[in-house]
């Protein structure tokens, strides 16, 4: 019900859509550079048929990150069965990569490292499991909102 109400706005434009959680829709909206109303996205990396995502595609992407104002939840994981198999498939994001300021909620599964420059003074939910980071961040971080963090399975 919810996956109509979102698409009844603009069907064959997903970029213009607030929520976004089919891998094609997400290439085609980030195709489009047109993202400013988009709200979630969440991710399904065993659900893209192809390998799109990974560690240049995100690369490509990180001016479009920055601009998106509006997003609050990013969510990239891997699903049921798969996540056992892909946890070899790390992502690593370029060390200038910049999430949004409003973001409240980043969950990233496989993640090489979190980027220093991470503004988190609105996140209420930190979720990095089965990743490869070494370090946070260095130094002290001001996270006054910050309720949950995990880091479980990660090396």
């Amino acid at each position: 019900m919810g996956w109509t109400v979102v698409r009844e706005k603009d069907p064959r434009d997903p970029s213009k859509w607030s929520r976004l959680w089919d891998p094609n829709d997400i290439h085609n909206a980030f195709a489009a550079k047109k993202m400013r109303n988009i709200e979630t996205i969440s991710l399904d990396l065993s659900r893209s048929k192809e390998m799109r995502f990974t560690s240049e595609v995100f690369s490509k992407m990180k001016n479009m990150f920055a601009k998106m104002k509006n997003l609050r939840l990013l969510k990239v994981y891997y699903s049921g069965h798969h996540s056992l198999t892909r946890k070899k498939d790390k992502i690593c994001l370029p060390v200038d990569f910049e999430f949004p300021p409003n973001l409240r909620y980043l969950h990233w599964e496989g993640l090489e490292f979190l980027p220093s420059n991470l503004q988190g003074q609105n996140l209420v939910a930190l979720n990095l499991k089965s990743s490869s980071i070494k370090e946070l961040w260095e130094g002290d971080k001001d996270l006054p909102n910050l309720k949950f963090l995990d880091l479980s399975d990660s090396q």
